[in-house]
């Protein structure tokens, strides 16, 4: 991979809170971003501590830096989950091995030994009649699809607000604010209100 391309350029740092209102932060990847309806898909467990405190609050807040491009972007909005149909869609087209990992980790818990999770995976295999002498994707294949979890799935992060950042000379860069009402429907999606926006100072 060349040194000036951007491995993950779809990595986004997700802020979620918790029921005392402690911030935490780790980096997902939007999978899907709907330009029309404004909202981007990531992927999780749902037992994790995100899913927990996403549970619990559905506000949170996301940033993209792409520091070769001098570029930032900052989103503010809700998080709900995404329909099943979209879930399990997305799922059949991960890897065989991805997908079984998704079945065996209980995503945030404590781990005492990592042979705890292979053996879990040599179970899930036998379960869903994937068992060979040899072991490998093309085995997999041939024996059939892996189900998704029930406990795995997508989110929707929905923005009520949007800001671009791009770095200028002596430090006067340029930042555009864009923001929109949201209110949520019955099925958990959201009804948006038209786009406004402002120039910030640097």
């Amino acid at each position: 991979m060349r040194k000036d391309v951007q491995r993950h350029p779809n990595a986004m740092t997700l802020a979620t809170v918790d029921d005392a209102s402690r911030p935490s932060a780790r980096v997902i990847l939007i999978k899907h971003l709907s330009r029309s309806e404004g909202y981007a898909t990531f992927y999780s467990h749902y037992e994790s501590r995100k899913a927990k405190e996403l549970d619990t609050n559905v506000n949170a807040a996301g940033v993209i830096h792409w520091d070769k491009l001098g570029k930032q972007i900052r989103f503010e909005g809700y998080v709900a989950r995404s329909p099943k149909q979209e879930s399990d869609a997305y799922f059949a087209t991960r890897p065989t091995e991805s997908q079984l990992n998704a079945w065996v980790s209980e995503q945030s818990h404590p781990l005492t030994d990592l042979s705890i999770l292979e053996r879990r995976r040599r179970d899930k295999i036998q379960e869903l009649g994937l068992v060979a002498e040899r072991f490998d994707s093309a085995t997999i294949s041939e024996c059939g699809q892996v189900p998704r979890p029930k406990f795995w799935g997508g989110y929707r992060f929905w923005f009520s607000a949007i800001e671009t950042w791009q770095e200028g000379k002596d430090r006067y860069h340029e930042r555009l604010r864009y923001e929109r009402d949201l209110k949520q429907d019955e099925t958990s999606s959201y009804v948006t209100g038209p786009w406004t926006w402002q120039r910030l100072q640097p």
